[in-house]
């Protein structure tokens, strides 16, 4: 592949060679009723407020719109699920054993929950169809605890849209990590949420300076296909 082809992939999206992958759009992280969000509303009511008004108002409809684009043009879709195979938890890495130590004490359970706990689904308004694959990851990152660049290798994927939640946490760790494996990460600025916008925001501007491209799911749409 020549550089050329690193250089803009947003002028063309080949549905044969890109894959969109929506980032944990989970109940925990999305329906402030749960641990996280009980916990997160406790240090910031406001900010929670407005990241919650930002999913259904943005977030969650982009979504839908950048999973009809791939869908009529039978392209590759992917979701991932954060969580642990674990009661214990003792399969996630530290800084999230430490958080769930914390939710333990402030909120009386861990903030992350394990897969099979109802709070881990995706939200049904984002359902995976039969042939779509869910990734289930213990870590952050999407490639720290799957081998997903070797299945998108694999398929001959070049270039992943992500989209989902948390832009600065998740998402921007996908970018990363998906940008050091010299695939083209395009993350979608209108189909991710932050819980502080302008964090949201800095995490837009460090991706689109060094690790990937931004742009809105406008631009997706109108070059996918």
């Amino acid at each position: 592949m020549t550089g050329e082809e690193h250089d803009d992939p947003f002028l063309r999206l080949d549905p044969a060679t890109s894959a969109l992958i929506v980032i944990d759009m989970q109940g925990y992280f999305i329906e402030p009723g749960h641990a996280f969000g009980r916990f997160m509303t406790g240090l910031n009511e406001a900010s929670v407020r407005a990241f919650g008004d930002r999913v259904e108002r943005l977030v969650v409809p982009n979504i839908q719109r950048l999973l009809g684009a791939f869908r009529a043009a039978k392209g590759h879709v992917f979701y991932t699920q954060m969580g642990s195979f674990r009661a214990d938890r003792r399969d996630m890495p530290g800084w999230a054993r430490r958080h769930n130590r914390v939710g333990e004490a402030v909120v009386g359970e861990p903030l992350f929950p394990t897969f099979d706990e109802p709070s881990c689904r995706l939200d049904t308004r984002l359902a995976p169809r039969a042939d779509e694959q869910v990734i289930r990851k213990t870590t952050s990152g999407l490639l720290a605890s799957t081998r997903t660049d070797q299945m998108l290798t694999v398929l001959g994927i070049r270039t992943v849209v992500v989209c989902g939640v948390l832009t600065d946490v998740c998402v921007a760790q996908a970018a990363r990590e998906l940008g050091d494996r010299d695939f083209n990460a395009l993350v979608v600025e209108d189909a991710c949420a932050a819980l502080d916008e302008r964090v949201h925001r800095a995490s837009l501007d460090t991706i689109a300076m060094t690790f990937g491209q931004v742009g809105p799911t406008s631009q997706v749409e109108a070059r996918y296909g």
